[in-house]
């Protein structure tokens, strides 16, 4: 066993959920890594897609990192982790970085055990250890160590990525950012805790719903959650409440909670595994800025540092997160995000609106340095944990200076459109060759296996010659082995598609036999994969 002696963690049971009632799939104790022996060997005669894609992906070296990571529990295990994430702060914007990441970890972590805690009140369940495991404060405390062990990991590559040039620090540490504002995160956490306990209602009734059809001789399989309309203008698998949420995709309450509900699954990770993506897109627009103007005579035009020249569409954009994070890395790109639901497609535009708000009201503000932001944002952090009695280390607070853009940062930059399209990946209204790149951000585990297929040839078809195509979604089989004995049972928070997906070989459907896409590369963090594709030219 790899726990000490010291050291033990009760078993869940199969039925058992964890963070936010999503089942369990973590590897962290010998239930599962028996019951993910015996799935490795019942699957031996076949391969996994995580095997398929080491033959066909250049891979970076997140992909062994995250097949092999495990979470240690023991004191010397814990101690060598922090020692090794404290030896990645080399600077003030590391500092500024970690600062901010462990605040949000933390805020999410206690949000999300509030909408917990308050679920199993309201049903009647008292009050158990939010976390997961067995209901007891011991299970509980290992449960969320290792969730927030896995968070701190996820940063430390996003953190490294950002230092090799990927992309820039995120654009919400900002300390004017409206996050920051107690008015702003209060009605947020208003929505989430109203949701929290709507959305684990459902999926306890589900649970309960499916065994009593199973004890009675039928299906055990959960019953359709249809939203609250019909119309023929959407496909038939939309119109459910995927995870259980309120309306499914078609409804502002929505959209307006979603980006919280998510990023508290995740204890705030989600938007650095979702930065992954910006991985392969940055070595593109790298290649793309040092080939210049075309000499075939073509009508194409030079793309430039800041993205000017080039087009990117992102399907299934949602409310524009990441969206915002692509446009602040490239700023002149002009941009489409497309996407099925009306109610997204609004959060999405007032997400868009108001991040050309803070990219010219920081610019304006500093000139476009970062130091001074760097400083607010360091202060900004050492106050609050101080008001709230979280002990800081001294943090360093570097003077501002001026940038080395000197005038021309302190002129107007321009930006670059963004328009937003409601249509389904699978049929889209652009010509042949439309986008030199597109984006897609957590589809394909909700499509059914033909619509994924469709959405590739689409995809295919509106990418330009020599394109890139870039696709981060749930880990599939083989690609962390650990997970895979229960990594399927996400698909019982009312993904009717998630098991197909993790199973299904990406490079078949989008591949040279499939779209007729050229795979690229393949980065992991956490519990999302990154693929890249390419146009032959």
């Amino acid at each position: 066993s790899r726990l000490h002696a010291t050291t033990t963690v009760d078993a869940p049971s199969a039925s058992q959920t964890g963070w936010m009632g999503r089942p369990l799939v973590d590897e962290g104790d010998a239930t599962n890594r028996a019951d993910a022996s015996s799935a490795s060997s019942a699957s031996s005669a076949s391969r996994t897609p995580g095997q398929v894609d080491a033959e066909h992906f250049r891979q970076g070296d997140s992909v062994a990192f995250w097949a092999n990571w495990r979470f240690d529990e023991s004191a010397s295990g814990v101690r060598e982790m922090l020692a090794d994430l404290g030896g990645t702060v080399r600077s003030s914007a590391d500092a500024t970085y970690w600062a901010y990441h462990a605040m949000r970890t933390s805020w999410f972590l206690g949000q999300g055990a509030a909408g917990l805690i308050a679920s199993n009140a309201l049903a009647g369940g008292g009050v158990k250890s939010p976390i997961g495991g067995d209901g007891g404060i011991r299970s509980g405390v290992t449960a969320g160590a290792r969730l927030v062990a896995e968070a701190a990991q996820v940063y430390k590559q996003d953190l490294g990525f950002m230092r090799a040039g990927r992309f820039n620090p995120p654009w919400d540490m900002h300390p004017s950012h409206r996050q920051f504002n107690p008015m702003f995160v209060a009605d947020k956490t208003k929505k989430f805790i109203k949701e929290a306990t709507s959305t684990l209602r459902k999926s306890r009734a589900a649970k309960e719903a499916a065994a009593a059809r199973s004890a009675a001789g039928g299906s055990a399989e959960a019953a359709e959650t249809k939203v609250w309309m019909d119309s023929p203008l959407y496909p038939d698998y939309y119109l459910k409440t995927f995870h259980y949420q309120t309306d499914g995709w078609l409804s502002t309450q929505s959209a307006e909670v979603y980006e919280v509900s998510t990023e508290t699954l995740f204890l705030g990770r989600q938007d650095a595994m979702q930065r992954t993506a910006l991985v392969p897109l940055s070595e593109y627009m790298r290649e793309r800025v040092n080939e210049g103007a075309p000499e075939d005579g073509s009508t194409a035009t030079a793309v430039r540092e800041d993205g000017a020249g080039a087009k990117l569409l992102e399907l299934a954009c949602g409310t524009g997160r990441f969206l915002t994070f692509v446009r602040d890395n490239y700023p002149g790109m002009d941009t489409t995000g497309l996407d099925l639901s009306p109610f997204y497609l609004i959060e999405a535009r007032k997400n868009g609106e108001y991040w050309e708000k803070m990219r010219r009201r920081v610019r304006n503000a500093r000139g476009g340095g970062g130091g001074g932001a760097v400083t607010d944002a360091l202060r900004l952090i050492g106050g609050f944990a101080k008001r709230v009695g979280v002990p800081l280390p001294p943090l360093p607070l570097p003077n501002a200076r001026p940038s080395n853009g000197g005038a021309r940062d302190r002129g107007h930059e321009k930006i670059g459109s963004c328009e937003f399209v409601q249509a389904a990946a699978e049929a889209m209204p652009f010509p042949d060759a439309s986008f030199d790149v597109i984006t897609c951000v957590y589809l394909l585990h909700e499509l059914p296996a033909e619509a994924r297929a469709a959405a590739a040839k689409e995809a295919a078809r509106v990418l330009k010659p020599g394109g890139l195509l870039v696709l981060a979604d749930s880990v599939q089989l083989g690609d962390r082995p650990r997970l895979d004995a229960h990594l399927g049972k996400f698909g019982d928070f009312n993904e009717p598609h998630y098991r197909d997906y993790i199973s299904s070989e990406l490079v078949s459907v989008f591949g040279p036999d499939g779209a007729g896409l050229t795979p690229w590369t393949k980065e992991l963090c956490s519990s999302t994969k990154v693929l890249s594709f390419r146009k032959p030219k």
